[in-house]
């Protein structure tokens, strides 16, 4: 399978809401590298650590629901990029995320997981950095 069509299926449960969906395309070692100066920060593996992430971010939006709105893809033969704006609902208003995520694939799977914050700043303080 080529890295466009992991993609395409990816950003379809991404699209879809469902987490579960999108997190079984994970390699079961998946990495997932994280920036920042946060509590989630690092470097993380496995799709259990990869998915713990993603809960905990989801978690800081009203009912866990983050508008995910792609802006852009790129590929490449075992990669694929997504710059994605994600819409965050707090007390305070809407926080909107501009980030671009690198995702590598074999086979069927992505294996590994490269965020890169277009604010870092930003989301530091949305994800309560110390």
């Amino acid at each position: 399978m080529s890295a466009a069509e992991v993609m395409h299926r990816y950003v379809a449960a991404a699209r879809s809401r469902d987490a579960d969906a999108a997190v079984g395309m994970f390699a079961e070692d998946v990495v997932f590298r994280i920036p920042g100066r946060s509590g989630q920060a690092g470097t993380r593996q496995g799709r259990d650590e990869a998915m713990a992430y993603i809960n905990a971010a989801r978690a800081l939006s009203h009912g866990a629901e983050v508008e995910l709105e792609l802006v852009d893809v790129l590929t490449s033969d075992d990669r694929f990029c997504l710059l994605v704006n994600e819409r965050f609902h707090r007390d305070g208003g809407v926080v909107d995320i501009r980030r671009a995520n690198i995702y590598r694939v074999r086979g069927d799977e992505i294996v590994e997981v490269w965020i890169f914050e277009a604010d870092q700043y930003e989301v530091d303080a949305l994800l309560g950095a110390d």
